[in-house]
């Protein structure tokens, strides 16, 4: 078995696991030890067919050996193997700010997110979100239209249709930038994948801007990973502090959050 089947078998035993795997590797120092070290196996066939679907659908397999893996994974309880279909040194940029939002997004808030991706594009900022439907696919559509890099941070595997109808958009985000997860192709989004995936794109910026949040947002979960990593979060104001759609933002500028009224109260006249 390959290097690389012997860090996907990992990273199926490993699932949920990932500071144990650490842990282990630490100790043995590669994934072939730790497989002959943790008493345990994989189904060789399942790891095979995830290499496979790998090929077929234009993703590759990044190692936490690889240089390509974000080291700022290794604070958020990084994959032990990241799937990823683009350009992958995108992932590395140094200057990346991540937006999130509701997915029933106003249309204010559609537009203010649309204003603030060009201006952040402008000041050379990848821009990182997590592929849902209204203010994340807002940011990466229009960071493309900008001219800009994206990165997409998804809940399922490369090559599923979910949301539903936007493959194309999975395409398109990969033809500019990079489209990542830490779950194989074609794998189903499962309720559980997403807050999980909200610790990958809190690691994948060094700031982070809330357009839109309700008081149950899982955007909230998002900051809430961000700020344990030591990242700067900052919060548009809500188009109207009584509305239910907005709670989230009104109870972050309550606990602190900075306000951004524009790109430059987040990365000032020096681009820090």
């Amino acid at each position: 078995m390959s290097e690389l089947a012997k860090w996907v078998e990992c990273s199926l035993l490993f699932y949920g696991r990932e500071r144990q795997f650490a842990q282990l590797l630490e100790k043995y120092g590669s994934a072939e030890k730790v497989l002959e070290n943790c008493g345990r196996q994989a189904d060789k066939s399942t790891v095979q067919k995830i290499i496979s679907d790998c090929r077929e659908n234009g993703a590759v397999i990044i190692t936490q050996a690889d240089e390509r893996f974000p080291h700022s994974f290794f604070a958020a309880g990084a994959p032990v193997v990241i799937y990823a279909k683009g350009d992958a040194r995108v992932l590395t940029s140094a200057k990346k700010a991540g937006i999130i939002g509701a997915r029933k997004a106003s249309g204010y808030s559609k537009r203010v997110c649309e204003d603030f991706t060009r201006q952040l594009v402008e000041c050379g900022a990848v821009i990182t979100s997590g592929f849902a439907k209204g203010i994340d696919q807002c940011a990466h559509s229009e960071c493309i239209r900008s001219g800009g890099r994206t990165i997409a941070v998804l809940g399922c595997g490369i090559g599923t249709d979910y949301p539903k109808g936007c493959l194309d958009m999975q395409a398109y985000i990969a033809a500019n930038g990079v489209v990542i997860s830490e779950h194989p192709p074609l794998c189903a989004p499962q309720a559980s994948n997403f807050p999980r995936r909200n610790r990958l794109i809190a690691a994948l910026c060094d700031k982070l801007l809330v357009v839109q949040a309700s008081a149950e947002s899982g955007c909230l979960n998002t900051v809430s990973h961000a700020l344990q990593q030591g990242k700067e979060v900052y919060v548009v104001p809500p188009y109207d502090i009584r509305s239910e759609s907005c709670q989230g933002q009104v109870s972050l500028i309550r606990d602190g959050a900075k306000i951004a009224f524009e790109a430059q109260d987040i990365y000032r006249g020096n681009g820090r």
